[in-house]
């Protein structure tokens, strides 16, 4: 359990690291491929990725996505210090409140008992995968981008844990797996990459924190989603409650911070009010 927790917070870490970078590399001349700052914040959210999913196999799914979500902040805090975007006081009171309703949100969650991944899941994974990829022909506004990669993200968080939890699998043995687990995997990495060329994307025309706090909205609610629908999770008795109060809490953080989408993409916004 240690171990997990430990993992868990290098993982919010390095995710908060990612998306300053990934930010300065979308709006780089060049494009983001060409960018050594893009590629260096995508290293840091694959490593992200990998210390979360450690953090999994001992934790709720929702506890880390919610946790996971404090990588918004720690992407303010690293903007802030390089001066690419002051963050003001009403800035900072709607990423605590994203972050605050997000928390409610996995709180009130009991985590159900690890089920092996059936048909059914993968239709649903792979008809959201389907979404996500046909969303790419379209030119979507930031914040709608934000959704989508937090769609994408959330899928492979769901495709993961069916995959580590299932005791039957061997990591390091994949040749064993069913063709179930294989075609999940499949859908785990066609997640990721959805996730991040829609993240790319929005990064491009907003400030990371607009982009990355729908990107965190949706990776807590398809989850929560999914958890109470086909994973055996559902609201603890006597916090619906809650769930509404950290459902309107998050999006309006979300909502607010979406008001960066106004300013020029890679310009200091001062603080007003601070």
């Amino acid at each position: 359990m240690i171990l997990s927790v430990v993992a868990l917070v290098i993982g919010v870490l390095a995710y908060g690291l990612a998306g300053a970078r990934l930010s300065d590399g979308a709006q780089s001349a060049g494009g983001p491929l060409r960018s050594p700052a893009w590629w260096v914040g995508t290293a840091c959210q694959g490593a992200g990725f990998v210390f979360t999913l450690a953090a999994r196999q001992h934790l709720p799914l929702l506890i880390v996505q919610a946790c996971v979500v404090g990588g918004l902040a720690v992407t303010a805090v690293i903007q802030h210090l390089a001066g690419t975007r002051r963050i003001g006081g009403r800035d900072g009171v709607a990423i605590l409140a994203v972050s605050g309703g997000i928390m409610a949100l996995a709180l009130t969650t009991v985590p159900g008992a690890a089920v092996p991944i059936a048909p059914v899941h993968l239709v649903v994974i792979a008809a959201t995968v389907a979404a996500c990829g046909l969303a790419l022909l379209v030119r979507l506004p930031p914040g709608i981008s934000g959704l989508f990669a937090g769609t994408g993200f959330a899928i492979s968080a769901i495709t993961a844990r069916l995959l580590v939890a299932d005791p039957r699998l061997s990591m390091w043995r994949p040749w064993e797996w069913p063709l179930l687990s294989w075609l999940a995997a499949f859908l785990l990495v066609a997640g990721l990459v959805l996730g991040q060329v829609h993240l790319t994307v929005g990064l491009k025309r907003a400030h990371a924190v607009a982009v990355l706090g729908t990107n965190y909205l949706m990776s807590t609610l398809v989850p929560a989603a999914i958890g109470w629908t086909l994973l055996a999770e559902e609201p603890r008795e006597g916090t619906i409650w809650l769930v509404a109060v950290g459902l309107v809490l998050a999006l309006a953080g979300a909502m607010t911070l979406l008001r960066s989408d106004d300013a020029a993409p890679g310009e200091p916004e001062h603080a007003t009010g601070a």
